[in-house]
Formats: structure tokens, C-alpha cells, sequence
């Protein structure tokens, strides 16, 4: 397997080896400083020796060809080097230069240039614009920046685009144990989706940690997370271009079409990965699964604190991010009073104050620790500054978790409710105990509680074309009247409604139908209705409403439709669209003129079958509006209606861009699409 040389390898040469440069010789330095024990050799036309040892000329003067080369050179001396080491039969590279915000087109034409070349050699590639691998496997590091000697070898392998994100993993003083960590940085030729595939198989590496800005190709990424997830590992993942300006900015420094963070969070969720809102609960969840005590059985938490204030900031935080805090049983209550019979026994327990530390709180402990549950948390105020009696009372409160963790069979947690240093000694206790050591209540809290919670069922959605699919109307975008006939032929439920050619007919139609109406003006292409006053509610003189429309928009050649009116309790919106990344995208949300307002959606990659479209509407928003409506929950079948149609229309015919029914309106007993608008390329 060629990822076996790239990031496990047994011989590596760095090309533009240097003594005078920092860069010239960091990576032979890494190597050496952390004993890694494969052959190096240093590629130097003006140097015989670097860092200590002796060079060559060129890759092609090696005698046994190098598993990977360190291609370190000036932009335009890329391609031509990496065609050298092809031929000599190198197939791994790491290339930290060639940045697309350092030399614009010329990086591009490096990125071409090995695509290029990809297609007559079998090799890989960690770059260009990257910091490299850093190994502690085979204690390679192929790598830019300085690796320092706290850094620890575990089970956790990272992969980001960015350079600096891989460095703040690698400078963290060994909070998170790696396997590997990859700098993958263009990813012109190797990409997420390849390591990923590699960790899935690789026995040293028990999960894998990922920062996001773009895809290279998703298809292949989303497949290979879903096996890393059937196989037993841990997929957490930080996605940024939640903004605007960050999603401007993932493009300006990759050069690559940037999806939506919305879209890549909702796509790896279902994929089976966790999702780190920030950096600092990616770090978390390293230092969780680092632990190597695998993930709790669920999220039933008992806390021990020695605050009452931090413990009723826990309480807040572990409400929100999903940890449930269980009461105390009558039996601890008891036990613990008959012998501090002032204690509040409650959940956070902070029994500070009612006893010396050593009497009262390995107690606790135990008693919190008895109690039915998953997770034993145990909260203190230590940092690296604290006084010696501070520090003393956190290594006791660790030992006394690990004391009773080891018989109750409980996940432990160690935390910190700031995130701040915290005394070497207590943080060497912890990794020697295996006790997760959270530093900052909420990334710590967040982390605790998605890694406890059952993963999404990760299989692909089962959809298959429908027998019957209604033809769409030749033109472009199919507006209101048409869309709705086409859903209603799919069993969507739409409302009774009348054409109308001028007023007069108009105000016919609406004694016609002989039920309170809504007037619409409709023009071809016109979509957004109500911005210009083309929507009249239940109007008191129809024929004179309708003369007002056409005097407000005399560009406009307007017909009218008088439509049944629909009360219901909720407004919905269901659509589809066609992504530039991930292809088809299903949407749920909150409706009507408020949507852009809310920008509340929960959203679904892929078409969505009976299953998928239940669950999406259970994640929603939406979805609980409706369960928790007063008076009693509302019609979810006729949403799920709606869900599916959507999706089956629009994976019928491919030349839909997207869908949209704005407002459904749903009742108790119905869920009724009042205008929908269908997009074609």
C-alpha cells in the first residue's frame, strides 16, 4: 500500500537540504531528535553533509530508492524534482511549499502538474502548502516545524489543511497522544478520504481527529468515514465556513470551491463522525479517545465538585449540551447525611467544607460512583500557578476517581472548569491512570456528551427511482401553479385553486369556490411573490385587489389564481437543491416569510427514503415545533409526504436544480402546500 511509505516510512530523503536554513534542516533534525531509526539522506547539490550526515547530489544518486522524498524547494523546481524521483521509483512525497496564497499561479501549476503526473505514475503526495507528517510509529517526521520532546505517542491520528491546525495539536504538550498527524494541506494528489481509508485499516490508530475547509472530492471522503465508523473508530471533525466571510476565505486560501458548513456538517454527520463546534472541543475529543477508555455507554453523568458555583455552571452547560444529571438516590442522600448530616446531597455533589478533604471526598466519590449511571465526573480548580496545598487536594481527587473507577466500571473525567495549564504532576497521574483530563467546562462538557451519545445509524439511504414520476413542463423554472399540480400528483396535498385571466374573472373564481380565498397575481418567472404586492389575503373586494396588483406592476403581464385558503399552525419549508459538492441535498425548516429570518434547516446529503426523511424531521427544529405544539402534536405524515416528493422528483430528473414548497402548512390533520417553485438548469 503506497500510504504505508508516505506515512509510515522506512527511508526518507529530503531534497533542498540545508546547514545555513532553518527549513533546510528541521525534518532531518525531527527525525533525529525523536530517534527515528529508518535512513535519512539529505539531497544537497552544495552540501556534503547535513545535520550530521552525509549527502547526495540528487534523488537519482541514491542507491536504494527512498520510500518518501521531502520535496523542499523553489516553486518552479517542483515538478521537475518529483519527475526525477518518479523515475528513480520514489511514490511517496511530501511537499511543503507551493502554497496557492504563496505563488498563485504557479502553485496551481503545480497542483496541475502532479495531477498530471498521476495519471502515468502510481504514487502519493501530503501537499503542496503543508507542514508534512509527523509519525510516532515509526517516529518519522517528514515535518517543517519543530517537534518538541513532550510530544506522545497514543492512538489518535489528526488530519487537517492547515498547517497551523496540525501544529496546535503538535505543541500541545501532549494533551492529545497521537499515532500520526498529517498536514495535508492542497491535498493535490493524496486527500482526506485516502487517509481516512489508510486509519480505518491501520492498527496503530483507534480514531481519527479532522479539521475541514474543503472537499476534494466528497463522494469518496463521505464513503470512506462511514467505513472508519462501521469498523469501530471515532471520526470527530471541526468544519469550518459556517459565515460568509469563511467560506470567502476557505477559497482564497485553497483555491477550491468551498460547500456550505451546514451541508459537510450535516453530510459527516450521517457519515457517523462527532462534530467539534471549535478547535478547542476537537482537542477534547482527542483527549477523550486518547485515554483509550473507548466511549461511555450513555449520558447519565454524576458530578462531584469542590465548588457549589462551578457545580451549578456545570449543571447549566451539561443541561444544554445534552448530559443528564441524574438525582441523587434516596439511599446516598442517607448514607452520606448520617455522618454530615448538613451536607446538601444533590447532583453536582460539592462537599467542601463539611470535613477534611481526606475524610469526605473519597466518600463521595464512592457514593456518587454507586449510583446508576455512565459517566463519573469529578471537577476541580486546579491550574499549573495553584498553591501547593491546591495542588495537592487535585492529585487526591484524581486518585480517589481512579480508586473507585476501577471497581465501579464507570467512564471517568477529570475536569477543569477553565480552561487553563494544569500541574504536571497531576496531568502525568492522569495519563498514567487513563483518566481524561478536560481543561474548559464547555469544549470539555460538549465533547463528554456527543461521545456518549449513540452514533448515527450510518447505512445509505435505501431510495430507488418510483415507477411513476409525472413529466416536467418544457422551459425553465415551473412556477407555482404547475409545481403544485405536479406535487399533488406525487401526494402532496395542495388546495383547491382557480385560473383567472383579469379581474372580473377573478372575483368569479373566488364566489366559485365559495370559502375565504387568497388572491395571487402570477407572471412567468416571478417567484417571490409577496415583495411585490402580488399576494392579497382573503380580500374584501377581489375584483378591485386584483386591479391593484396589475397598477403596481405594469412591467408584469399578469394572470391571477384564487386559491383555497389554508389555516394551520405551522409554516414549513421543504426543498431540495442540487449542491456543487455534494449533489443532492434535502431541507426542512421553518416556513413562510420568516425563513431567511430563522435560517433554522435541519438538512439531509443524498435522497432521503421512509427512514431518512423520519429522521430528518426528528432532528429538526421543525420536527419537535410539532411534536410540542400546545393542543397536540401536528401532522407529521403529510411533512413526510412532502420530504419524499421532493426527493424522488428531483432524483428523476437531474436537470432539477433545487425545489422549494414555501409555505406547507400544517394543521393537526393535514400538511398543505400552498406555493412551491421547481429550478431548472
Amino acid at each position: 500500500m503506497l500510504l504505508d511509505r508516505l506515512l509510515r516510512p522506512q527511508s526518507i530523503a529530503v531534497v533542498g537540504a540545508s546547514p545555513r536554513s532553518f527549513i533546510g534542516s528541521v525534518a532531518l533534525r525531527n527525525c533525529l531528535e525523536l530517534g527515528y531509526t529508518g535512513a535519512l539522506i539529505p539531497v544537497a547539490q552544495n552540501h556534503s553533509e547535513v545535520a550530521g550526515l552525509a549527502g547526495v547530489p540528487s534523488l537519482s544518486a541514491i542507491d536504494k530508492t527512498p520510500d518518501l522524498a521531502v520535496v523542499q524547494v523553489r516553486t518552479d523546481r517542483i515538478l521537475p524534482i518529483v519527475q526525477e524521483g518518479l523515475e528513480a521509483g520514489v511514490r511517496g512525497f511530501v511537499i511543503p511549499g507551493a502554497g496557492y496564497t504563496d505563488s498563485g499561479a504557479d502553485a496551481l501549476a503545480v497542483s496541475d502538474g502532479l495531477a498530471a503526473l498521476r495519471r502515468e505514475y502510481e504514487f502519493e503526495v501530503v501537499g503542496p502548502n503543508c507542514m508534512g507528517v509527523l509519525d510516532l510509529v515509526t517516529r518519522a517526521a517528514p515535518y517543517v516545524g519543530t517537534v518538541t520532546s513532550d510530544v506522545r505517542r497514543g492512538t489518535v491520528a489528526v488530519v487537517a489543511q492547515s498547517g497551523a491546525i496540525i501544529e496546535a495539536f503538535v505543541n500541545a504538550g501532549g494533551r492529545v497522544p497521537l499515532s500520526t498527524a498529517v498536514s495535508s494541506g492542497s491535498e493535490a494528489v493524496t486527500g482526506l478520504a485516502d487517509y481516512l481509508d489508510f486509519f480505518t485499516e491501520d492498527a496503530h490508530t483507534a480514531s481519527v481527529l479532522a479539521f475541514i475547509e474543503t472537499l476534494t472530492d466528497a463522494t469518496r471522503t463521505l464513503t470512506a468515514a462511514r467505513r472508519l465508523s462501521e469498523a469501530g473508530k471515532t471520526l470527530a471533525v471541526c468544519i469550518v465556513g459556517h459565515s460568509d466571510t469563511a467560506t470567502e476565505g476557505v477559497t482564497a486560501h485553497s483555491g477550491k470551491l468551498a460547500a456550505g458548513a451546514r451541508l459537510t456538517t450535516a453530510a459527516f454527520r450521517q457519515a457517523g463522525a462527532l462534530i467539534a463546534d471549535d478547535l478547542d472541543e476537537l482537542m477534547a475529543f482527542g483527549e477523550l479517545l486518547g485515554a483509550g477508555r473507548g466511549r461511555p455507554r450513555g449520558r447519565r453523568t454524576h458530578v462531584v465538585t469542590n465548588s457549589g458555583g462551578e457545580g451549578n455552571l456545570i449543571a447549566d452547560i451539561a443541561d444544554s449540551v445534552g448530559l443528564q444529571l441524574p438525582l441523587m438516590s434516596s439511599a446516598a442522600v442517607k448514607a452520606l447525611r448520617e455522618r454530615w448530616p448538613f451536607l446538601g446531597v444533590r447532583n453536582p455533589l460539592d462537599p467542601w467544607g463539611a470535613d477534611d478533604y481526606t475524610n469526605i471526598y473519597p466518600t463521595a466519590i464512592h457514593h456518587a460512583a454507586q449510583e446508576p449511571g455512565d459517566i463519573l465526573l469529578v471537577a476541580m480548580d486546579q491550574h499549573r500557578a495553584s498553591g501547593p496545598h491546591e495542588r495537592e487536594l487535585g492529585l487526591a481527587l484524581a486518585q480517589y476517581l481512579h480508586d473507585t473507577d476501577s471497581a465501579q466500571g464507570k467512564f471517568p473525567v477529570l475536569l477543569s472548569p477553565v480552561s487553563d495549564e494544569i500541574d504536571p504532576v497531576l496531568v502525568e497521574y492522569c495519563r498514567k491512570a487513563a483518566i481524561p483530563l478536560m481543561r474548559g467546562a464547555r469544549p470539555g462538557l460538549s465533547a463528554l456528551a456527543k461521545l456518549a451519545t449513540g452514533v448515527q445509524d450510518v447505512a445509505e439511504s435505501t431510495w430507488q427511482r418510483p415507477l411513476v414520476v409525472p413529466d416536467l413542463p418544457p422551459g425553465g423554472t415551473v412556477t407555482e401553479d404547475q409545481a403544485l399540480g405536479i406535487l399533488a400528483s406525487m401526494g402532496v396535498t395542495t388546495p383547491r385553486r382557480l385560473h383567472a385571466d383579469n379581474p372580473t374573472e377573478a372575483a368569479t373564481a373566488a364566489r366559485a369556490l365559495s370559502t375565504p380565498i387568497v388572491l395571487k397575481g402570477i407572471a412567468p418567472n416571478i417567484t417571490h411573490k409577496t415583495e411585490r404586492g402580488l399576494v392579497a389575503i382573503s380580500p374584501v373586494d377581489v375584483e378591485q385587489a386584483a386591479a391593484e396588483m396589475i397598477a403596481k406592476n405594469p412591467d408584469l403581464n399578469l394572470n391571477f389564481l384564487v386559491v383555497e385558503q389554508i389555516r394551520g399552525e405551522l409554516e414549513v419549508i421543504v426543498g431540495y437543491k442540487r449542491d456543487r459538492v455534494f449533489g443532492p441535498t434535502i431541507v426542512v425548516g421553518v416556513g413562510g416569510v420568516w425563513t431567511e429570518f430563522h435560517n433554522d434547516a435541519a438538512v439531509h446529503v443524498g435522497p432521503v427514503d421512509e427512514k431518512a426523511a423520519a429522521r430528518l424531521l426528528d432532528e429538526s427544529t421543525v420536527g419537535n415545533m410539532m411534536d410540542a405544539a400546545r393542543g397536540g402534536a401536528l401532522y407529521r405524515p403529510g411533512v413526510l409526504t412532502a420530504l419524499r416528493a421532493v426527493s424522488d422528483l428531483a432524483l428523476a430528473h437531474p436537470t432539477i436544480l433545487s425545489i422549494d414548497i414555501n409555505p406547507l402548512i400544517v394543521g393537526r390533520d393535514h400538511a398543505t402546500a400552498v406555493d412551491a417553485v421547481i429550478e431548472r438548469a
